[in-house]
């Protein structure tokens, strides 16, 4: 069994904010990921978060279709995330999503199953899409994708499910 803390994590409404993806400014574009660094504010909770739980991250996001573990962790770097991605959930999908909650429900089944294979004791999935349904217990839902994780008393949720 694995009691120490584990954080699911979405980027996409979460840490890299819908209202920012697209502002144009050269000294926040990294052209390694044609991207947009994260939201400053975002990411200093999740610093915070990191700092009082010392969890082990797991992306559980769609970035982990795209880029390596490595890539994503120097992108991390680079917008000043202090911890390092440990490792992606296992990807689902092969199938067209008709309908958001599918793609809810399979988000949930692989944390789920990465949970349930690895023994994970204590965790928490932060995620802009409603997965609530599958992990009633262990999800932060950060449903306005222009604060994310900044959305009031999200961080303090996170913390409460990791140190309980």
């Amino acid at each position: 069994m694995n009691s120490k803390p584990h954080i699911f994590l979405d980027i996409d409404g979460v840490l890299a904010l819908n209202n920012e993806m697209y502002v144009e400014n050269d000294k926040h574009w990294y052209p390694k990921f044609n991207r947009y660094r994260l939201n400053g504010g975002a990411v200093k909770i999740l610093n915070e978060i990191c700092v009082k739980v010392d969890p082990i991250i797991i992306l559980s996001s769609d970035w982990k279709h795209h880029h390596s573990i490595a890539d994503m962790n120097e992108y991390f770097e680079w917008c000043g995330i202090t911890h390092k991605i440990s490792d992606y959930t296992a990807s689902s999908w092969g199938v067209m999503f008709t309908s958001f909650q599918q793609l809810e429900e399979c988000r949930a089944y692989e944390i789920k199953q990465y949970v349930r294979e690895r023994e994970i004791l204590n965790y928490v999935a932060i995620d802009d899409l409603d997965l609530s349904p599958w992990i009633p217990n262990n999800f932060v839902h950060t449903p306005n994708s222009n604060m994310g994780i900044k959305t009031s008393n999200v961080r303090e949720k996170i913390i409460k499910i990791l140190t309980t």
